[in-house]
């Protein structure tokens, strides 16, 4: 790994190993995704990271990638992360993905060989997300919500027309649950009988079901099938 700038000092370091790098600005409790709308990450030059308003300007930090290797390069110019993320894959890799404390000390190191104070790279806060998995597409949340950085779980304030609110996970409160809409189709089938098994026999109606759910699965019928005899 390298880390350069134009005209300034070269480090160098390789390292793999994967560690799990703390958060902070001193006594700002970092991140706090202040009026809950700093989505992007920066690094201050005590090698500390903080959220920050992704339409803000920055230095940056580019890194060039190549296998295990990794070039740190910074860039004298302020910009916003979505521009600074930009320009670094045109003219690099990316925005820097800290893998390692040793990473994270050598831009650290390189910032403050530079009297550069803060700058941007490649954290990013991802956006809510319903716990069935589906797209997040649609927004209704209160004035100045979500606002808390360990808020991670939403509720409906229905005195406020059922607009939402974060809250901490572990607070208790009424909720509501819902079942997704099953389908029902009733088929006739004829049963022709071809050899001597006893089609009044429930283990062979049994048995015949689980040959007509393996048809249906094998010509791709979706969802959880379940099927069963009905006397006409």
């Amino acid at each position: 790994m390298t880390c350069t700038a134009e005209g300034g000092p070269s480090l160098t370091q390789t390292s793999t190993k994967t560690v799990k790098l703390s958060s902070g600005t001193g006594g700002g409790g970092e991140p706090n995704n202040f009026l809950g709308s700093e989505r992007c990450g920066g690094m201050w030059d005590n090698g500390l990271w903080n959220d920050n308003y992704c339409e803000g300007s920055n230095k940056v930090i580019c890194s060039d990638v190549q296998g295990q290797n990794v070039s740190f390069i910074f860039i004298n110019q302020s910009m916003t992360w979505t521009k600074a993320q930009s320009f670094c894959r045109e003219h690099h890799t990316d925005l820097p993905s800290v893998r390692t404390s040793t990473e994270n000390e050598q831009i650290k190191g390189l910032m403050q060989s530079l009297d550069v104070v803060q700058v941007w790279i490649g954290l990013y806060r991802l956006s809510w997300t319903w716990v069935d998995g589906s797209h997040f597409n649609f927004y209704y949340w209160k004035t100045s919500q979500p606002n808390g950085s360990e808020e991670n779980c939403a509720a409906a304030a229905l005195e406020e027309g059922g607009k939402w609110e974060d809250w901490h996970c572990s607070f208790k409160m009424p909720f509501f649950c819902y079942d997704v809409p099953v389908s029902k189709q009733v088929v006739k089938v004829k049963l022709v009988k071809t050899s001597s098994v006893d089609l009044n026999d429930p283990a062979v109606l049994e048995d015949l079901l689980k040959q007509f759910e393996q048809k249906l699965k094998d010509n791709s019928v979706d969802g959880d099938i379940k099927l069963s005899w009905r006397d006409q």
